[in-house]
Order: structure tokens, then sequence, then C-alpha cells
């Protein structure tokens, strides 16, 4: 597949359901519109996450970083622009543009994916194919880092969460989004985020139950989230 081929884009509404009492798009909804968006053109790719489970395999996001200039308000159309960008061996990047309706850029996010073997839980190596189609040396929407992901030791709030069925994807593990809205829902209501940097790190299965926990210093906010059964770090995030 050329370059040319790699690009994908879809429309969105900003609905009642994706909104905070501002009006506007919450940060959880955003990345659950990027995780619809990336599945839908792996789809087109033929190698979406039904594809690899026939094999058994499947995707997994390794690390999400997802910074908005401002929040669609309720109602605005948003156009999603992502494509694939790239990989290391093991991880496979994900670029994606948030655009408004006069082609304005209002956010950008960069993705990291593993390739998960269903039996064993480890990584399997990206295929060349998925790496062929991006030419070398591309431009990121936001530069490729190795953040240092604090621990979380003394909070300045928790809060505890049991697994329900509605909560888990198609891995059959904690949905994704549900990690950052819950590291998101410790905040005090005043204080509000517009970028986050989260690292998932464990899986999280029904009727386990999460702590989420988050500490505020005078350079960023950090996050935690953990199965305190067995002290097992689900993820962790921060924001700036």
């Amino acid at each position: 597949m050329s370059a040319k081929n790699i690009f994908f884009e879809e429309q969105f509404k900003i609905r009642a359901s994706e909104i905070g009492p501002n009006q506007k798009a919450t940060l959880p909804a955003i990345c659950s519109l990027l995780q619809e968006v990336a599945g839908n053109h792996a789809r087109q790719l033929e190698f979406d996450i039904t594809d690899l489970q026939d094999e058994k395999m499947t995707w997994v996001l390794h690390r999400l970083h997802v910074d908005m200039d401002r929040f669609p308000d309720w109602r605005e159309n948003i156009t999603i622009r992502t494509r694939p960008s790239g990989g290391d061996g093991l991880r496979a990047f994900r670029d994606f543009l948030i655009l408004d309706k006069n082609e304005d850029i209002i956010g950008r996010s960069l993705s990291y994916w593993l390739i998960l073997d269903m039996k064993s839980r480890r990584p399997r190596p990206i295929p060349q194919q998925i790496l062929d189609w991006v030419p070398d040396n591309v431009d990121h929407v936001l530069p490729l880092t190795k953040p240092n992901f604090a621990k979380v030791e003394q909070p300045n709030s928790t809060q505890q969460f049991t697994v329900r069925k509605t909560d888990l994807d198609l891995n059959n593990h904690l949905n994704n989004v549900r990690y950052i809205e819950w590291a998101l829902s410790c905040l005090p209501s005043d204080l509000k985020v517009s970028n986050i940097c989260i690292k998932f790190e464990g899986e999280a299965i029904l009727s386990n139950t999460v702590l989420a926990s988050y500490t505020d210093t005078p350079n960023r906010l950090n996050f935690q989230l953990k199965r305190p059964a067995d002290d097992t770090i689900l993820a962790r995030a921060f924001s700036k």
C-alpha cells in the first residue's frame, strides 16, 4: 500500500452524552472518538482487531498522548484525521489531528500500539507490512518521547471503582477510556485539564477493584490506577 493511501478521516457531531456541564466535549469523549476512528481505519486497511483475533492476536493501546487547544462545543461538527505513522519494532505509532468546521486544528494526539499474543499475553513484533505503509522520517503531530511516569505515593485524592460488564472492551478487559475517566474523577471539580499522557501497564477484568489517585505537583498532575488486591499498577498518567 502506498503512503498516499494511509490517510483516513471521519466527521462527528458532538452529542449530549459527550459533554460536561460547560457544554463542551470532555477529554474522555475525545479519547473515545480517537479509538473509534483508529479502529475504523484499521478495518479499512484489513488489519483491525477482529482480523488479528482470527490469528489469536489483538491490538492493545500501550500509550496515548492527547493535547487539546480547545474542546468542541455541544453539537459542533469536527473532523478527526489519522494515519499510521511508523513504529519501532514492537510498537506501531498512529497520529491524529482534530479539526473544526474551518479545518483549523483544535487538538492533536499520538498513540502507541502493541500487537499482543492472546495466549502468552506478550507483545509480538509489528508486521513489516504495517511499517512499510509509512514513509521514513515521518513528521508526528506530537513529539515521540520517553516520559517519566511518576509513582503516586501521597495522593491528594483517591477514588475506588469496580469493573462492570459495561466497562469491558473487545479484549474482555477494562476499556482504555475508563482508565482516563477514572483518573480524572479524582480531580476537584474546578480543576480542568486539556491534555493527558497515559501509559497502560496492566489489565483489569470483570469484578476487579481499581483504585485511582492523583497528586498535584508544581509542574504537573500525576495520576495512577492500580489493583489494590495485589498492588499491580494498571496505568500511570500525567497532565501539564
